[in-house]
């Protein structure tokens, strides 16, 4: 049994209770990033910011990284990630950028 907001109580499935205790720290659309690279959200945020820093000319410094996306018009979730970065540091490549947020991919082969 539960209490509901207005102080009734009802039964609770405890197979269902069970089965959210287990997916409460499961990859999956819920605002928060994860180092998992399955996660949805984690895949998300790179895309974003991929698609934001694509126009960038590397080697770039974090604060060009950060003026193309602005000029871009990228989200704040985006500026936000790249404001990150250290100032003055210069990234030879896309993977670098990657390494640098904790957003790189492994190998997969």
């Amino acid at each position: 049994m539960t209490h509901t907001p207005y102080g009734s109580r009802q039964a609770v499935d405890p197979v269902e209770d069970d089965i959210d205790a287990r997916s409460w720290d499961t990859p999956g659309r819920d605002g928060v990033v994860s180092a998992d690279e399955r996660d949805p959200d984690r895949r998300e945020l790179r895309a974003r910011i991929g698609q934001h820093v694509s126009l960038a000319t590397f080697p770039a410094t974090a604060e060009q990284l950060l003026d193309v996306a602005r000029g871009g018009d990228a989200p704040e979730e985006v500026l936000d990630e790249l404001g990150t970065l250290e100032p003055g540091r210069s990234f030879a490549n896309g993977r670098e950028l990657w390494q640098a947020l904790g957003l790189e991919v492994e190998d997969r082969f």
